[in-house]
This record gives C-alpha cells, structure tokens and sequence, in this order.
C-alpha cells in the first residue's frame, strides 16, 4: 500500500501542478486582470515537491522522525483547497507511516497515538469506490489500538511490579525496627532526689550568714575602739599604756572581721552551688551528697562531696 500511496502521491501532484498552471479559470483571471497589477503568488509546488523526497530520502534511510518533519512541512505548504485534497490526505497517511517505524526504534506510546489520528483522518478522505484501501486503513487502525492498549497495560504491571520489589527488598534490619515496640517513658523525677544537696546548701548559707553578722559585730567593735582612742587622744590621755591596749583591742576586732568576712563568702558561694545543683538532681530524679572531715594544718574542716 506504501508504494502505490507514493505513486499515487507524485501523480496527483503533477496533475495539481499542470490544473494549477493551466486551468481556464486561471487563464481567464490572468486575461481579466490589468496589466501593471501583480500576479498572486501560488504555492512553491517545487519546493513542495522537493521537501516530500526529501521526505522519502530520510524514510528509506530510517530517519523516520526526520521523514516525518519533511512531510510535514510539505503538508504545511500545500492551500486548504479542494484541489489538493488527495494531496494532503497522502501526506497525512505517509506521516502516519512514518510514526509507525519511528515506534518500531523509539518505542514511544506518543508515535502510536499520533499514527491512529493520522489514520482516522486518512480514512475520512477515503471515497466509497476505494473500498480496498479503506479496509487496509481500518485493519492498520484497529492494529494500532490494540498495541496502545498492550502497552498501556504493560506499562502499569511493570509499575507494579517494581513498587512489590521495592517491598519485598526490604531488609531484616528495617522489618525489626518497624516491628520493635516503642521505647519506654523515661522515669518520673524522684521527689526525694537532691534532697540532701539542698539540706546542705541551707546549712551552708545559714553559717555564711553568720559568719556575715560576726564580721559586722567585728567591724562595729574596731570602729568603737576607733572612737575610744579619738576620746582619748581628745582628752589629753598620756599613757602609752592605755593606747597600747586599744591598739590590741583594734587589731583583734579587724582581724575577727577579715576570718569571718572570707569565711562567710566562702560558705555562702559554697551554700548557693549546693541549691541549685540540689534542684537539678530534683528535676532529673537523681543526686546525692556527702560530708567527710579534713585535717587540715592548724585546725580541721569539713569536706563536701556532691553527685549531680
């Protein structure tokens, strides 16, 4: 069918170029017409002519999609006229060959589809007395549907297909960790956590806090002996003796004020470190403190050990 639709292709276009050419009505309106007015252009059928072999030159190549681009062009040129009917419906029905074998190379189910309009429209411009070629046409149609409609399905079982493989190639790891149950609440606070780190900073602050009243006693006792001596000293006092022994008195009331100011800021700072990490291990549920005693030169302490 494809070499007498070629044939018949290049008849039908001499003879439209010979009735185009050599038509009375032409003749008659190149008669009518004034001189100096220019003659209307018609369509380049040479030009046509060589963009549908050029057409065939790719097709029997099997550069289909360029075979198809080239009719189409020639397709594009020729008018809407009813004398070059048969000319576009061969075009038609050439570009529908043509995406056929491009399917056959670059299975693209958008070449089927193409190729059945293409035919469906081919088969309007069938006449009743072409009843041969009308029947091909429709056996090609329904050939076409067919494989639209297998590849459509192939299409979605393949689709399925792979999404069941991606299921089942799921690893153990993954299965146990969707199967594993949720991990356990973390555990309530302890109310009674921190408790004695809290018990020992109260302790510590409240001797801080008197270690802070007997440097304030201290420091008033220095400043009377101050006052005492500017009496003394106002009052014409001599004796070395008498000055000797504010001098002693003012010497020891600064020095108790200075051992139980630093001993105050020490047992204080020590005191608030205690409260707050004691309400810490309150919030975390967990804490404990210790008391141990030191020797230390001189004297003794006590040695404070903490867990947070």
């Amino acid at each position: 069918m494809l070499a007498r639709c070629q044939r018949g292709w290049w008849w039908s276009l001499a003879a439209a170029t010979s009735l185009a050419l050599a038509s009375p009505a032409a003749v008659a309106a190149k008669r009518a017409r004034p001189k100096k007015t220019a003659k209307a252009e018609g369509p380049d059928l040479s030009k046509i002519g060589e963009l549908a072999q050029e057409g065939q030159n790719r097709f029997e190549t099997a550069d289909y999609a360029g075979a198809i681009d080239m009719w189409t062009q020639a397709y594009s040129g020729l008018p809407a006229e009813s004398a070059f009917a048969v000319q576009r419906g061969l075009l038609v029905y050439q570009i529908a060959q043509a995406c056929v074998e491009a399917y056959s190379i670059d299975p693209d189910l958008l070449y089927l589809r193409k190729a059945e309009r293409l035919f469906s429209a081919y088969l309007e411009t069938l006449s009743e007395a072409d009843a041969a070629t009308t029947a091909d046409v429709r056996v090609t149609i329904a050939e076409l549907q067919a494989t639209i409609a297998a590849a459509v399905e192939a299409a979605a079982a393949a689709e399925a297909a792979a999404l069941e493989a991606a299921a089942v190639a799921a690893t153990p790891e993954e299965a146990e960790e969707e199967q594993a149950p949720p991990p356990p609440p973390p555990p309530e606070p302890d109310p009674k956590a921190g408790r004695g780190l809290m018990i020992s900073g109260g302790a510590l602050l409240g001797l801080g806090a008197a270690g802070l009243g007997l440097m304030t006693y201290s420091l008033a006792w220095g400043a009377k002996v101050d006052t005492r001596g500017e009496a003394a000293v106002a009052g014409g006092e001599t004796d070395p003796e008498i000055f000797r022994e504010l001098l002693r008195e003012g010497t020891q009331a600064n020095r108790l004020a200075l051992i139980s100011g630093a001993a105050a800021g020490v047992l204080v700072i020590t005191g608030a470190a205690l409260l707050g990490a004691g309400a810490r291990a309150r919030s975390r549920g967990r804490g404990a403190v210790a008391w141990a005693p030191m020797r230390v030169r001189g004297g003794a302490g006590i040695v404070v050990e903490a867990r947070f």
